[in-house]
């Protein structure tokens, strides 16, 4: 066997050196590459605004939320609640922003009723008549209660279309056609039955059901406040018959 010179092991050696050269050195590249990407992911500090408002610099939330729940659930010092009830009544009505109908009653005074399309229903009238108020659809009429033309009343409270006895009011059915006549009728009515509470006749609560009409009654000043906010709600299905405030 012949022996090789140890200068050819040496040249082989080296040879072997040189093949394993490339891919140590690519490695070495690669880590250092690695290291250099892991520090940038770390260390950028720039972003684009997704609003257009340029560049900006992100930074850490760590450190700067309180670990105490009751921190985190104290409400800011910056907002201050108004010692105003007015103002606290307008933040929180839903129906700002909704729309009225035309015949809103804007306000209710002593001797009448005072509607959004500046109409004034006062009562008693210049001839002397009691007159209520029917609010149908965007519809306003006025309910003439008594006829001082027709014949003299004797008896404040009592009349052609209505009469007042022992807190219990009944409408006459001359005037609760109006409900039957028109289409479609409302799915609720509110009623006002003037100054004070009172109640509404048998008679009359069954011709409102009848006809099914579901009933909402109070005095005039309430109803009118009913009125106003279930019509606005629910526009085209609320109707109102109201006796004048001061009756």
């Amino acid at each position: 066997m012949m022996s090789v010179p140890l200068r050819t092991k040496n040249i082989i050696s080296l040879a072997q050196r040189a093949k394993l050269l490339p891919n140590y050195t690519l490695k070495s590249q690669f880590i250092r590459s690695s290291h250099t990407i892991r520090h940038h992911l770390h260390t950028s500090s720039t972003f684009q605004n997704l609003f257009g408002g340029g560049s900006s610099t992100s930074k850490s939330l760590r450190g700067k939320l309180s670990s105490d729940p009751e921190q985190l659930l104290k409400p800011s010092a910056k907002t201050q609640v108004s010692s105003n009830p007015a103002d606290i009544l307008t933040q929180n009505d839903i129906l700002m922003y909704s729309t009225k109908p035309q015949n809103y009653i804007e306000s209710i005074k002593s001797n009448g009723f005072h509607l959004a399309n500046n109409y004034f229903i006062s009562s008693p009238d210049s001839n002397g008549d009691l007159i209520g108020l029917c609010l149908l659809g965007s519809e306003t009429f006025e309910v003439k209660l008594t006829n001082m033309k027709k014949h003299k009343i004797e008896e404040k409270g009592s009349g052609d279309n209505f009469s007042i006895e022992n807190h219990i009011v009944t409408f006459h059915e001359s005037i609760l056609q109006i409900f039957a006549k028109i289409h479609p009728k409302p799915e609720l009515v509110v009623v006002g039955l003037g100054k004070t509470s009172r109640l509404l006749n048998h008679e009359n609560r069954k011709w409102f059901s009848a006809m099914g009409i579901q009933l909402e009654i109070s005095d005039s000043t309430n109803a009118g406040q009913i009125y106003d906010l279930l019509s606005t709600e629910r526009p085209g299905v609320i109707g109102a018959l109201l006796l004048p405030p001061n009756l």
